[in-house]
C-alpha cells in the first residue's frame, strides 16, 4: 500500500482482460489473485460463475492473508468483489468498485469485435502501461467470459442479492464509459446501504488508466479515512 496509509491488506480482483499493470497499481501495491483460466492458467472444475469465483477468493484471502481485507474489484472483477461481500462478509472491509460490471447487459455490438471494445477501454490509450501478453492469451482470456456465464455481463442472481452487503462501498464510474452505462451504477448505489458513488472525469472503462492521480486520491482517501474522504484535508 501507499506510504504512510494505515489500512487493511488490500486484495485486487481483475477484469476480464486478467491482470495488467497501471500506474494505480504500482503504488497501492496489492495481492492479486489469478482468477482460473485467465492468463495461461488452468480452469478448476465446477468453477464456472462469477459467485463462484466470490467464493474461490475468499478462500484465497484465508489462506494467503488470514484476516479480513479491503478489496477492489475492476469491471468483472468488481461483479466477483459483490459476490464476494455477499458470501463471505466477515473477510471484507471497504470495497472498492471500478466500473463494476454484471448489473447490467452490455451491448452486443461491443462485445462482437474485440477491437472496438479496446478502444471503449480508455479515452487516454498513451497513458497504458505495456501489457506483455500473447494473442492467443488474450484471446483465452476473453472465452473466460463464456466459461463464467458473463458473456453479456448481466448476472441477475446478483442483482437479487444487493442488499446483503453492509460494507462501505466507494463506486467508480468514468464519465466517458461505453461499457458500463451510468444507470448500471446508479443502480448499485441505491441497493447498497454504505456506499459512495464518484464520477471520475475524461475517464472512460479503465479509471486506473486514463485518470491514475485521481483514482488514487480517491481510493487512498476512502481506505484511509472511510465516510471522510468526502471532506477535504485542511492546510
Amino acid at each position: 500500500m501507499g506510504e504512510g496509509l494505515v489500512v487493511r491488506p488490500l486484495v485486487y480482483l481483475h477484469p476480464a482482460g486478467g491482470v495488467r499493470p497501471t500506474r494505480v497499481l504500482e503504488k497501492l501495491k496489492p495481492h492479486q489473485p489469478v482468477f482460473p483460466g485467465f492468463d495461461g492458467t488452468p480452469t478448476v472444475a465446477g468453477l464456472n460463475s462469477r459467485k463462484a469465483l466470490g467464493k474461490w477468493v475468499g478462500e484465497y484471502i484465508e489462506r494467503e492473508i488470514g484476516k479480513p481485507c479491503d478489496v477492489m474489484g475492476c469491471s468483472f472483477g468488481g461483479a466477483v468483489a459483490l459476490w464476494l461481500a455477499i458470501q463471505r462478509p466477515e473477510l471484507v472491509d471497504h470495497l472498492v468498485l471500478e466500473c463494476p460490471a454484471g448489473l447490467q447487459t452490455i451491448d452486443a455490438k461491443l462485445r462482437a469485435d474485440p477491437a472496438e471494445f479496446r478502444k471503449a477501454l480508455f479515452v487516454h490509450p498513451e497513458k497504458a502501461l505495456p501489457v506483455s501478453k500473447t494473442k492467443e492469451v488474450e484471446a483465452e482470456n476473453r472465452r473466460m467470459l463464456s466459461h463464467y456465464g458473463a458473456e453479456d455481463g448481466k448476472d441477475q442472481d446478483l442483482l437479487q442479492h444487493l442488499e446483503a452487503i453492509k460494507h462501505r462501498a466507494l463506486i467508480l464510474h468514468g464519465t466517458e464509459d461505453r461499457i458500463i452505462g451510468r444507470e448500471s451504477v446508479q443502480l448499485l448505489k441505491s441497493r447498497l446501504a454504505k456506499s459512495f458513488l464518484v464520477y471520475v472525469w475524461d475517464a472512460a472503462h479503465n479509471i486506473e488508466v486514463d485518470q491514475p492521480e485521481r483514482m488514487l486520491e480517491l481510493v487512498e482517501g476512502f481506505l484511509e479515512r472511510s465516510e471522510a474522504f468526502v471532506v477535504n484535508r485542511a492546510g
